[in-house]
């Protein structure tokens, strides 16, 4: 037998209320799908500033205490400085004696703390040709303008030695090397001036008026004091 319900209450028939039982729960996907997002954002702009970071590093050594070749101090420092290759570099500076003379070769490098980022190399070779310079000048010239590596350049530099040229080889590259080339008498002065300029997030072109200006200085500096 049923019993009638307790004092208070009323039985009902059929569905129950509609506000009855748990509130409905809310979704979490929108939060889930904000938090990636920040992840993900969180995440492309940590690798942006390392890779940054890495590109704009201090391109140089610690400064050496390299003895060079006496010839490479006709190089100035203030010279070297606008070049920013302030660092001397013992290990490919040297003066090899030839079977008709002598090559006398000087390369300075970066230094940490003075010359920037990016990259920048600078070497110098001055050889006695005698009486075959001429031909040399011609045939080092050829050399350059016959690269396959890119579309070669060359400009005559005036008022430097009896007859002096600087040539650049154009590349896709963010590498650039520019070479300066100078006969003065029976002496050949070759100053080759390379590296990049970092960018952004990758390395960059540098200025090419720069980069001439600082190897056509280097190359009038060895001249003048020969």
């Amino acid at each position: 037998m049923n019993q009638p319900p307790p004092h208070g209450w009323h039985q009902h028939q059929g569905h129950p209320p509609p506000n009855w039982g748990p509130p409905p729960r809310k979704s979490k996907t929108p939060l889930a799908i904000a938090i990636t997002v920040g992840l993900l954002v969180l995440g492309v702009a940590v690798t942006g500033l390392v890779v940054h970071l890495d590109v704009n590093k201090d391109g140089g050594d610690d400064k050496r205490a390299d003895r060079l070749p006496a010839l490479c101090g006709n190089v100035s420092e203030q010279a070297l400085a606008e070049a920013r290759t302030t660092n001397p570099n013992g290990l490919m500076s040297r003066e090899t004696k030839l079977s008709k003379g002598v090559r006398t070769t000087c390369s300075w490098n970066q230094t940490r703390g003075t010359d920037g980022s990016g990259h920048r190399s600078t070497d110098v070779s001055v050889t006695n040709e005698r009486e075959e310079a001429e031909s040399a000048f011609s045939r080092a010239i050829s050399m350059y303008m016959g690269t396959t590596q890119g579309r070669p350049l060359q400009k005559p530099l005036k008022d430097l030695g009896d007859e002096a040229v600087v040539i650049l080889v154009e590349t896709k590259s963010a590498f650039t090397e520019l070479t300066a080339l100078v006969r003065k008498g029976e002496l050949i002065v070759r100053v080759e001036h390379s590296g990049w300029d970092a960018g952004l997030f990758a390395n960059t072109k540098p200025d090419l008026a720069e980069f001439e200006a600082a190897a056509t200085q280097i190359a009038r500096e060895m001249v003048q004091k020969l």
